[in-house]
């Protein structure tokens, strides 16, 4: 027995690939990210997750393709405002605004 360490061979059944091949290519994944096909089958939810198409899964369920390029672009962009915009919230939140008021004076 060796103590070289071995890759453990992964085998899915033709079905399966198809199934992951079209979800690869209908969610345009080599033109996002840098990832071929066999590398996309070792952890294909990561490279959705990675590339923006997160709901490609849900979309082709529901008979609609997954995002374009484009409008992955837009999707992220709008993310990271939303993103910002909830930090700056956030941050605004934490400060006091001293409030003067002239109530007392007036007895």
């Amino acid at each position: 027995m060796s103590n070289t360490p071995h890759e453990t061979m992964i085998t899915i059944d033709k079905v399966e690939l198809d199934l992951w091949a079209d979800i690869y290519c209908k969610a345009r994944l080599a033109s996002l990210i840098d990832v071929t096909l066999s590398e996309f089958l070792l952890r294909p939810y990561d490279f959705l997750k990675a590339s923006g198409q997160a709901s490609a899964l849900d979309c082709l369920e529901n008979g609609f393709f997954p995002m374009m390029p484009a409008q992955v672009k837009v999707s992220q962009d709008l993310q990271r405002a939303w993103e910002g915009s909830d930090k700056k919230l956030r941050l605004d939140r934490q400060h006091l605004q001293l409030v003067h008021s002239s109530c007392g004076n007036e007895r």
